[in-house]
């Protein structure tokens, strides 16, 4: 049998849930069976660390699938993450009493101006180290929300360590010192300049919480590397500690894993990685390309520039994420076309289901390809204005960590699987398999 691997890309709660969807379709074609191992950044992180933390995933059927992530999906079409943990919201009632301390000691209280000023410089430090809490804050709404489940007659987090791991779940995130990839999975972590090591007691909110610490919204996550006892890193690396953001800085598809799995096996030889080479790779990514959009607030006069810095930030996230597509669809064709190598698909969130089969249906150099297309077309019983509809709607669903609601969460769910099964059939010759209704991904989030 082919070793797949699998890699989810970010888009928040967004990412979670179409990636989720894909997991759903492999499950249920028996395809899961295959899988060796699931890479992810950011939101896609959240699914990644769930399924590895619910069980073995080769080892399920695709309705012992289905009742194990019901709770993450629940979760995100009703109560969401961040902001369903009582301790984000204690976290944002401080933060407004020190503002408001610092308002009223500063101009309300008869003061003498050196008291005022000494109220003033205080605050502002109180407030920039309480703001520099919130990453350490989003990593604990995960671990009270996805990553505790109930271990007999208590609730502790789960930790890295405790993954599954006949499949690698490697959960990415970026170090700030060279701008290079940091993999977590339940076995070892490692990177280029730190080396080969292991989790040590990392619980895994952390790692899911540095994946997705997305810049501007979280403060980059210092972590220590004692606990990982790295080995064979590179000299400047030595006793520097982990500086950590949104594993989508660096690749927001999460496809670097299993693209250079040789190299790092090689890399690491002595230390026997065993880690899993993938025959084919499937993508799910959720971050559709750029629209366009009016731009008028650039002109605001200092604010403008501000946003200009976050619009240039989507603008080469846009075009980093395009460049790696690009790069990697030419491999799998290349594959295909020699006979060997790493063929793969990518199940792209802007598109439908329709278009890889009307692209190969009518095909005379691949016959095969223009039969299963065939296949697939005769298994789309939503017309094709409907999944236009459903593609521009899940497309613009924003990045997010709040509750998406349960008519938008299941729409990315079926979407999800729909595409997967499309795609993967015509190219792959993944099994065909009916798209189950839209009751059947609305019962999963009630």
């Amino acid at each position: 049998m082919p070793r797949i691997g699998v890699a989810l890309s970010g888009g928040g709660h967004r990412a979670s849930l179409f990636g989720l969807g894909a997991l759903l379709y492999l499950a249920d074609a028996g395809k899961n069976r295959e899988v060796t191992s699931i890479a992810s950044v950011s939101g896609g992180s959240l699914t990644n660390g769930f399924v590895g933390q619910a069980g073995d995933y080769p080892a399920m059927t695709g309705e012992q699938f289905r009742d194990a992530v019901k709770p993450l999906a629940r979760r995100i079409a009703r109560q969401g993450t961040l902001w369903a943990a009582p301790l984000t919201w204690a976290y944002l009632a401080g933060l407004a009493l020190v503002a408001l301390a610092v308002l009223v000691g500063t101009w309300f209280l008869p003061w003498p101006a050196w008291a005022r000023v000494l109220v003033f410089v205080v605050g502002l430090a109180v407030l920039a180290l309480v703001a520099g809490l919130r990453g350490a804050v989003c990593g604990r709404a995960f671990a009270t929300t996805l990553f505790s489940p109930p271990r007999g007659s208590s609730r502790r987090p789960t930790r890295l360590d405790e993954l599954a791991t006949r499949v690698d779940h490697v959960i990415c995130a970026t170090d700030l010192h060279a701008g290079e990839h940091v993999y977590f999975s339940g076995r070892f972590v490692c990177a280029y300049r730190f080396g080969w090591g292991v989790p040590g007691d990392l619980p895994l909110h952390v790692a899911v919480q540095a994946s997705a610490a997305l810049p501007g919204g979280f403060p980059p996550r210092w972590l220590r590397t004692a606990r990982h006892r790295f080995v064979d890193g590179r000299p400047e690396a030595g006793g520097a500690p982990m500086i950590l953001a949104d594993g989508g800085v660096y690749d927001n598809m999460g496809d670097q894993w299993p693209q250079e799995v040789a190299d790092r096996n090689r890399r690491w030889a002595r230390h026997d990685p065993g880690l899993n080479e993938p025959d084919e790779l499937v993508v799910a990514n959720a971050s559709a390309p750029m629209g366009w959009s009016s731009q008028s607030r650039l002109r605001l006069p200092g604010i403008g520039e501000l946003l200009a810095l976050k619009r240039d930030q989507s603008i080469l996230y846009d075009n980093g994420t395009s460049v790696r597509r690009q790069a990697m669809i030419a491999r799998f064709r290349y594959a295909d076309v020699i006979g060997g190598g790493l063929r793969g698909s990518v199940v792209q969130i802007d598109r439908s289901p329709y278009l890889v089969p009307e692209a190969f249906a009518r095909s005379t150099t691949w016959p095969e390809r223009a039969e299963r297309a065939r296949t697939v077309l005769g298994l789309l019983t939503d017309d094709k204005p409907a999944w236009d509809a459903v593609v521009a709607a899940n497309r613009s669903v924003k990045t997010t960590l709040s509750r998406l609601g349960p008519e938008a969460s299941a729409s990315l769910l079926r979407h999800g699987y729909a595409l997967a099964m499309a795609n993967l059939h015509v190219l792959l010759d993944y099994p065909a398999l009916k798209i189950p209704p839209a009751s059947s991904f609305e019962e999963l989030v009630s």
